[in-house]
């Protein structure tokens, strides 16, 4: 907006006018235009929000299924044995306690080891039989390696959704895929996956405890051998040993080491037996709270998709508003205007239509 304000000079017949522009934009000037221009934006909005609507409705339905499991606390034999073990200064594998936190099952449920075992078989939909995961989904790749890649990668990111309670230790799971009895043998798989490789890492956790552990019974055997040796020699060498000072001490000392290595002894042979037992045991170290569920349809959230296309249509019918009006309404004399307008016939002359009309 510009206004013309004209000054007089001190000379007569010298007069001078001076222009000020004004570069504030009016309140008042810009709720003219969208006053004028309030069909194109009502116009704007009605369009965006049936284009939201129409997406929505015509979008395929997908169907999401929920499990959530808790993992259980270690035992106390097996921190009894891990303590143990330290004492000997030998590190377990395992017996730090992370493998049960719930984050260590976030990442375990989207690990390729987990991932592979539940992409690869086949699953039966349906209205489509039984087929694959990446023939069902269209995955076309010219390998089998980068089929199984992609696969994965879709099954991560498009169907997977890992929750856990910090406070509760509640791991939720989440399939989401166009078919209801997909979703549910997905999760369903994921569950079990997740029980056998827990099975498979405490079997082999237990196998290598069992084996460091008979060795240390080996160890322990002979040396309390050793000690009862020792004590039999010190008895029948010295069998009036009670009336001496010197011998009496010999014999508590050799008493205490006979002691020691009898504890140790039966400690670790306790441990062993343990051991063997976890080595073939296969109770579940996850409790299932929810088994996953057949579902019904999502909800299309209609109210939510209209109010985004209403927002949506709405900034976009004010700008093309204001473009309509800087189109139709240009201010006089504006280099900008003008600039583009030259501009604009300069590209509409280059083209081949336009040379020839305006020929």
């Amino acid at each position: 907006m510009t206004s013309d304000l004209k000054a007089t000079g001190g000379g007569e017949g010298s007069p001078s006018s001076v222009r000020a522009v004004d570069d504030e934009i009016s309140l008042w000037e810009v709720l003219a235009v969208l006053l004028r221009r309030r069909w194109t934006i009502v116009g704007t909005v009605v369009l965006a929000v049936a284009a939201a609507v129409g997406l929505t409705l015509l979008r395929h339905a997908t169907y999401t299924t929920q499990a959530s499991f808790r993992p259980q606390g270690s035992e106390a034999s097996a921190s009894e044995l891990m303590a143990l073990a330290s004492q000997f200064g030998v590190n377990i594998p395992g017996s730090s306690g992370e493998e049960l936190s719930p984050a260590f099952y976030e990442e375990l449920l989207t690990s390729r080891e987990i991932l592979v075992r539940v992409a690869t078989p086949e699953y039966t939909v349906e209205g489509v039989g039984s087929t694959a995961l990446s023939d069902l989904w269209k995955i076309d790749e010219p390998t089998d390696e980068l089929r199984e890649r992609e696969t994965i990668k879709h099954l991560r990111d498009n169907v997977l959704s890992i929750q856990t309670g910090r406070e509760t230790g509640i791991v939720t799971l989440s399939a989401k895929t166009k078919w209801p009895d997909l979703s549910q043998e997905i999760a369903r798989r994921l569950l079990d996956e997740v029980a056998r490789f827990n099975q498979d890492t405490r079997r082999s956790q237990a196998a290598a405890e069992r084996v460091f552990i008979e060795e240390r019974v080996d160890s322990a055997k002979n040396a309390l051998t050793e000690a009862e040796t020792a004590m039999q020699d010190f008895m029948q060498a010295n069998r009036q040993w009670d009336n001496s000072p010197d011998l009496q001490f010999q014999h508590d000392r050799l008493q205490r080491d006979v002691t020691l290595r009898q504890q140790v002894y039966t400690t670790l042979v306790q441990s062993f037996e343990q051991a063997r037992i976890a080595e073939v045991r296969d109770t579940p170290v996850i409790t299932v709270l929810q088994e996953p569920f057949f579902p019904p349809p999502d909800a299309k959230r209609l109210f939510l998709v209209v109010a985004l296309g209403f927002v949506l249509g709405g900034l976009a019918g004010v700008v093309l508003a204001f473009i309509v009006e800087a189109i139709k309404r240009p201010a006089p004399g504006d280099p900008a205007r003008e600039d583009f307008q030259k501009t604009w016939e300069g590209l509409v002359r280059s083209l081949p239509f336009g040379g020839r009309r305006t020929a």
